[in-house]
């Protein structure tokens, strides 16, 4: 009598210390959650003020065509990065809003789902204007329309809870001005209600989605993130 051993089965693969940003879509991540979050995971809005904030057509954005070397350089930066974090060696990360854009134009699912995004960054602040359809990112729950959006933040790390927070300083969707720092005494009423509602919600579920696209390992090592003399900086430890 013959026993047929079963080889042994493969380990998992494990995720690189970067995760999402080591492929680029670390933006369209946050476009993503943005929009989940106001369609379902804040409930801030019922289904016509919703749709209020979507357009029948795409916002038309000056294109950004970034040169080859641009992303081959900040592929570079991250594949030599990702390996310091694997290695739990000290590093630091330094992308301009150029290779970002070179990123996100090379990332598959940013010509598949007709999605459009600029990032820009200036001194502390960043600003990303972008349109996004919302057939997927609704799972069908508005269909046929699309999620302009424009939105200046900055971003920060709590090194005690490990989580890096976005911190918006204005939010347009559509035609609609939502966060205004220049918004009159009763205008801001209602930005401060907005955020306080959206704002940690999202950046809860961004670092969850952070975490399980592989991100931890780069979470858990990071000294500090944030937006300095006009590029996104990163460091671990």
């Amino acid at each position: 009598m013959s026993v047929t051993t079963q080889p042994p089965a493969a380990p998992p693969k494990k995720k690189s210390g970067l995760g999402c940003l080591g492929c680029g879509c670390l933006v369209l991540v946050v476009l993503g959650l943005l929009f989940a979050g106001l369609v379902g995971g804040v409930g801030f809005f019922a289904y016509q003020g919703i749709l209020g904030l979507t357009s029948a057509t795409p916002a038309t954005i000056a294109a950004v065509t970034p040169s080859d070397d641009v992303y081959n350089a900040a592929q570079q930066k991250i594949a030599e990065f990702n390996q310091d974090v694997q290695n739990h060696q000290p590093s630091s990360l330094q992308l301009s809003a150029d290779e970002i854009n070179a990123l996100i134009a090379h990332n598959p699912d940013t010509l598949k789902n007709n999605i459009q995004a600029v990032v820009t960054m200036t001194g502390t602040e960043g600003r990303v204007q972008g349109s996004l359809p919302t057939d997927k990112l609704s799972h069908g729950f508005i269909k046929g329309r699309y999620f302009n959006f424009d939105i200046s933040f900055a971003v920060d790390f709590d090194s005690l809870t490990k989580t890096v927070n976005i911190v918006p300083h204005s939010l347009e969707l559509g035609n609609k001005l939502l966060l205004d720092p220049n918004a009159t005494a009763d205008q801001d009423a209602f930005s401060k209600g907005f955020m306080k509602s959206f704002t940690p919600s999202f950046n809860q579920s961004f670092n969850e989605g952070l975490r399980e696209n592989g991100g931890a390992a780069l979470l858990d090592q990071t000294k500090t993130v944030e937006i300095k003399d006009g590029q996104l900086d990163i460091e671990t430890q």
